[in-house]
């Protein structure tokens, strides 16, 4: 298979990485935003397809509470689907936990990995070359962890929301 970056710096060793997507049914924001169609796919599905693009992972294995979620993600291309414990799914749960436990669970089937790369369900705009470019930073820099982010546009302080009495929601500044 074509492997862009996969190879140890010890001449023979294969690198092995997992990919990782956290998705929880759960969502304050928009209910079951995971399975949304966005131009014809669920929301899920694009960070999945990404992964795949980059040619990068032995195993991309999709974490969630929800049975339709953890379905739809095997149905396109996942290749392990773990249940998420509900105390990990909550709004107050912290997603390492839930990384961990992922982690822990596809070891457990697959064996160890060298390299896991945590993909966010909800970021459909990410390109492939994006996720090659941070496992080359973590290469590079013999970093222990690469974290993305991208320059906010205008104050994220513009664009709080409230509700008002009536249920409708509007922006607070």
């Amino acid at each position: 298979r074509d492997r862009k970056i996969c190879e140890a710096t010890t001449v023979g060793q294969t690198v092995k990485i997992l990919c990782t997507i956290c998705a929880r049914a759960g969502s304050k924001g928009v209910a079951n935003k995971n399975l949304r169609q966005i131009n014809s796919k669920p929301l899920i599905v694009y960070s999945i397809e990404q992964a795949l693009a980059t040619k990068l992972f032995d195993q991309i294995v999709v974490s969630s509470d929800s049975a339709e979620i953890r379905d739809v993600a095997l149905a396109n291309g996942a290749t392990f689907a773990v249940e998420r414990p509900t105390e990990m799914a909550s709004d107050a749960a912290p997603k390492l936990p839930a990384i961990r436990h992922c982690v822990e669970t596809a070891e457990k089937r697959f064996g160890k990995f060298d390299v896991i790369i945590d993909l966010d369900a909800t970021s459909p705009l990410r390109h492939p070359a994006d996720i090659v470019g941070a496992l080359d930073m973590l290469k590079s820099t013999n970093a222990d962890n690469v974290i993305t982010g991208t320059p906010a546009h205008r104050s994220p302080y513009f664009n709080l929301v409230e509700t008002d009495r009536n249920g409708i929601v509007h922006l607070s500044k």
